[in-house]
């Protein structure tokens, strides 16, 4: 007997006739459950969508996270019947699933007994569901939210409220600010529940204020399944955007356009082995997004993330990132150092790797130190962030190599971003 575990708790689960997605076209009743690989294009099934009333999607170990990336897409395909997850999930990964879109998981008896009721129920204890998110009420009535509520209200500094918001622009608020030099922060905001993107794209954000508002492309640094938005900025005293938004404090408004874009996506890539993603400063932002998604090691076997700042205080970002990310309860299941690894460096300062990331590629020391051969058209990727000169520089020992530029509507073997702010 399985156990179905739901927001509501522990259930035994009731006998379904699940029929396996190609006998779709050979079935004419509607309110079909389906068995749905994890490994299937969910594009398959999208056309019988008004046919099904439930999919469950396999999950033959905890560490295989196709299974959510299947989930999400079918939510942004539209699919509105149940989502069943079933297989060797284990309790810390309940809440990620029903973010992706689940709404219950389907256990065996022995492991509800190893992980009881109790577990499960943690595990999403004030944390919102896909479902929730959609309708708007993603925290209501939770502790936290009820913790939220009854504490005083920081009264905001840094910007004001528009008195009108521009079409086609969300009005998001600032939930954290981390800033690690004079010169680089992080902020997260609040994601409207209609926000699409693909990791590694961009948006165009900017500040309330004024007759018209400024806005500036910035890379997206939380990975699309996240419920919120991430960002890692510079700091330019004089920019007409930066100057602003470096004084930014949580409870501040931050406007968002409501269209993201980039070339920075694996879908712009032919199929490979090993993925480079080569930044500098800043660039780092699109990678962190793609580093975070569970979908990137699906199609690649090894994500090598080069990182080269000026000082070591500006390593911080990057080496905390990396480090988070083995650290995490779900993603640390699925990511490790043995398919993802930080390269980094700083030019300016005393550190256990020094240069430039064009000079330790034409020295042969990046492929020596990683045990790695030389790029290679055929198996490797890469794609390219930062400055201009590295840009640049990068690209041309790219194509030095063999490798072709890519684009969103013609794939190759590297990519670049060329999408900057002030």
């Amino acid at each position: 007997m399985s156990i179905l575990v739901t927001e509501e708790g522990f259930s035994k689960s009731e006998p379904i006739a699940f029929v396996p997605a190609d006998a779709l076209t050979k079935q004419g009743t509607k309110a079909l459950a389906v068995d749905l690989p994890n490994d299937a294009d969910a594009e398959t099934v999208s056309a019988h969508f008004d046919r099904i009333s439930m999919i469950r999607i396999p999950f033959p170990t905890f560490s295989d996270g196709r299974g959510f990336s299947l989930a999400r897409r079918l939510r942004d395909l539209g699919f509105s019947g149940r989502l069943r997850a079933n297989g060797h999930l284990i309790s810390d990964q309940f809440a990620h699933a029903r973010l992706c879109g689940f709404d219950e998981v389907e256990i065996d008896e022995m492991l509800a007994e190893r992980q009881p009721e109790t577990l499960w129920r943690t595990a999403i204890s004030g944390r919102p569901s896909y479902s929730r998110k959609l309708n708007g009420d993603a925290l209501a009535a939770t502790p936290i939210a009820k913790a939220a509520a009854d504490a005083p209200v920081a009264t905001p500094v840094a910007t004001e409220k528009p008195t009108q918001i521009p079409a086609n622009v969300y009005a998001e608020t600032v939930t954290e600010v981390t800033h690690y030099t004079n010169d680089l922060f992080r902020f997260r905001t609040t994601r409207p529940q209609s926000f699409r993107f693909r990791s590694g794209e961009f948006v165009m954000i900017g500040l309330p204020g004024g007759e018209k508002p400024l806005f500036r492309a910035y890379s997206i640094a939380s990975p699309s399944w996240d419920e919120a938005l991430e960002f890692f900025s510079i700091k330019v005293p004089n920019g007409p955007l930066t100057s602003r938004l470096q004084k930014i404090r949580p409870g501040d408004t931050l406007l968002l356009r409501k269209k993201s874009t980039g070339t920075l996506v694996t879908d712009a890539l032919l199929p490979g082995k090993t993925l480079y993603l080569f930044s500098t400063g800043t660039g780092i932002a699109p990678f962190a997004s793609i580093i975070r998604d569970p979908d990137t090691y699906e199609k690649f076997e090894r994500v090598v993330l080069t990182y080269t700042c000026r000082t070591v205080a500006e390593l911080k970002y990057g080496l905390d990132l990396v480090e988070g990310i083995y650290k995490d309860p779900i993603l640390g299941e699925l990511i490790t150092p043995d398919n993802l690894t930080l390269y980094a460096s700083a030019t300016r300062e005393a550190y256990e790797r020094q240069g430039r990331i064009t000079t330790l590629i034409e020295s042969g020391r990046l492929y020596e130190e990683l045990g790695l051969p030389p790029l290679n058209p055929d198996t490797d990727r890469a794609m390219i962030c930062g400055s201009m000169a590295m840009l640049k520089d990068v690209k041309v020992l790219c194509e030095k190599a063999g490798l072709e530029e890519g684009a969103n509507n013609r794939p190759a073997t590297f990519v670049v971003e060329r999408a900057y702010v002030d």
